[in-house]
């Protein structure tokens, strides 16, 4: 088995030596002895101190916050992720935030897989409490595995989700009739008990954002979570352990109606503010 190592490498041709790397370490910033500057440039004091609470995080904010791009780590080089959003991203969320509707009507189509990749390794870069990335996601991709999905939780009762007039309540699962599915799950943490619950928030806002970025209708279910949560034989069918967290899922597809604007919702006096 090789070690894992943070592989921390600076080209001292690009370091200015401002320190910003040391400035936003987090394991620095706790109190522990991660990065600090030798011969004007930043060195990894132990490179195989991973994922604890003073040593590094793997968060990689050396790497995306250095300003020539003289960091890499991992083996990710600053030319290989993401730029920073361009100033418009402050006029296009709002209104993504504002025109994302529950969709109830979706096309019997499955959603195209290069989508749900790309929605998929967006959603890779979410935030988890302390960078534990021990949070997980299960897809359903088809129409023909929900199917297998609900006759698991309804134990191959007879149902009518996939016939031409379907007239069943809610699609069994209050899902509309969703051809795919979304489910974030974590196993609960004995130390942070609250910490599942806030990451399958987080995950799922994330994913139902992404998704309709990407044109694509979503409705979120706490009673089909549920539901899932119970079934062992869905348990077992989605590969998400006993131990695990289940308590939101996200259904999604393509809409069969598309809106043409946004709204506007008053919640000016549910708003309280400390000046």
């Amino acid at each position: 088995m090789i070690e894992e190592t943070a592989n921390f490498k600076v080209d001292k041709s690009k370091c200015i030596s401002c320190g910003r790397c040391l400035a936003v370490c987090p394991g620095n910033m706790v109190g522990g002895d991660v990065l600090e500057l030798k011969d004007g440039c930043p060195v990894m004091v132990d490179e195989t101190n991973l994922g604890t609470w003073k040593g590094c995080w793997k968060c990689q904010h050396c790497l995306a916050v250095c300003p020539t791009g003289a960091i890499s780590i991992f083996g990710i080089k600053p030319n290989e992720v993401l730029e920073k959003p361009n100033e418009s991203i402050k006029d296009e969320l709002p209104k993504l935030i504002s025109y994302r509707r529950t969709c109830r009507s979706f096309l019997k189509k499955d959603v195209d897989k290069v989508t749900i990749d790309t929605i998929l390794e967006s959603l890779s870069n979410m935030p988890t409490g302390g960078n534990n990335q021990s949070l997980e996601f299960t897809v359903v991709e088809t129409r023909d595995a929900m199917k297998k999905l609900y006759q698991a939780v309804f134990e191959n009762k007879q149902m009518t989700i996939f016939a031409d007039n379907e007239t069943d309540d809610y699609s069994k699962l209050r899902l509309y009739d969703a051809p795919c599915l979304f489910i974030a799950h974590k196993a609960k943490n004995e130390r942070f008990q609250d910490g599942p619950i806030v990451e399958i928030n987080i995950a799922t806002a994330y994913f139902e954002l992404l998704a309709n970025a990407n044109g694509l209708g979503t409705v979120i279910s706490t009673y089909a979570a549920e539901l899932l949560a119970k079934s062992k034989e869905a348990r077992r069918l989605l590969n998400i352990p006993d131990s695990h967290e289940l308590m939101v899922v996200v259904g999604f597809g393509y809409p069969k109606i598309t809106y043409a604007r946004g709204i506007k919702k008053d919640r000016s006096r549910k708003i309280h503010r400390l000046r």
